[in-house]
């Protein structure tokens, strides 16, 4: 790839839209904090490496967090240092979410959460905070439990992830409905451990219109229909998606397919410090193997900051700054 497009990349505006920080704590704090003797880069991030299966990749998650995010004051200190590396690449607007039920198993008050991370937030970085319920947890979660969540005075929406081959994503309706009914955001795992179904799930049970990753839904046309025409955003993750062999190589991945179609997505990197990539290097990997033009990378940023949760002048701001940006790069 051209080296001169990739710093274009890295300088266009950009939004994370989908971006765990049980994932994101970057290795180094990881190596400085663990017991044992971790390797200079851990092995997932080999070019080839690709995890056997879901719970083999919580374990990677779990080696990332467990002696990172032990009280309020750490997940502000994971998340200054994320928000530093992400403005050095031009990121302006990310939504972070926390796992609550981890939180709270670790002695970790779930509304001290939105709290410290918003208080590492520097100046020219929006920073949204989403507290997320694991649908592979959910026979522990107590009412109380996501009330805690909920409750959280500095929360901006939830989401749901995990394992969806639990297929709880039905339990957590309510929560989800009384999450809009106190204005919070929501969006929803679906379409990326199992197929079509989920996706309906969590736009007709969960009510969401934000679907993170969704990339199993290009198995059923009548859904990539209903997708482009309801405007929902999938915010993908395609190297994620190679990594858990939700899809089978990166050249083959659906994003351009699903834009052709008319869906609205954006692109993130959903766990960085386990899957090995950072924005601009996802995003100049689509360029690479010709699943995004360089046009289609701005576009990407534009769904990405009409969804972003600002107001309306700060949106247009966003907006313009991407296609000032794109307009000067050459063709």
């Amino acid at each position: 790839m051209d080296a001169r497009l990739r710093e274009l990349i890295a300088a266009l505006p950009k939004a994370e839209t989908h971006l765990h920080i049980e994932g994101a704590a970057p290795w180094a704090m990881v190596r400085a904090r663990a017991s044992e003797a971790l390797p200079v880069e851990p092995p997932w991030w080999a070019e080839h490496f690709r995890f056997d299966d879901f719970t083999r990749f919580r374990g990677a998650v779990r080696t990332c967090s467990e002696r990172v995010l032990t009280d309020a004051g750490s997940y502000g200190a994971v998340a200054a240092a994320l928000f530093a590396r992400l403005q050095a690449e031009g990121v302006r607007y990310v939504e972070l979410s926390f796992d609550g039920e981890l939180a709270t198993r670790r002695g970790v008050r779930p509304p001290d959460v939105p709290a410290a991370i918003k208080t590492a937030a520097p100046a020219g970085l929006a920073v949204r905070v989403f507290g997320s319920f694991s649908q592979h947890k959910a026979g522990v979660l107590t009412e109380a439990d996501v009330h805690d969540v909920l409750d959280a005075p500095d929360l901006d929406g939830i989401d749901l992830h995990g394992d969806e081959t639990f297929q709880t994503a039905p339990r957590f309706a309510a929560v989800f409905a009384e999450a809009r009914r106190r204005g919070l955001a929501t969006k929803a795992h679906a379409g990326e451990l199992m197929g079509p179904a989920s996706v309906r799930t969590a736009l007709d049970v969960l009510g969401v219109r934000r679907i993170e990753h969704g990339v199993r839904a290009v198995e059923d046309d009548e859904l990539v229909d209903r997708l482009a025409r309801e405007r929902v955003t999938l915010d993908m993750c395609p190297w994620s998606n190679v990594r858990l062999r939700v899809w089978p190589d990166f050249v083959s991945h659906p994003i351009r397919h699903l834009r052709e179609r008319g869906v609205r997505v954006t692109v993130s990197t959903d766990d960085p410090t386990v899957f090995g990539r950072t924005l601009t290097e996802e995003l100049s990997a689509l360029v690479a193997a010709r699943l995004l033009s360089p046009a289609d990378v701005a576009g990407v940023q534009v769904t990405a900051f009409e969804n972003a949760l600002v107001d309306a002048g700060q949106r247009a701001v966003l907006i313009e700054a991407v296609r000032r940006a794109a307009a000067a790069w050459p063709r």
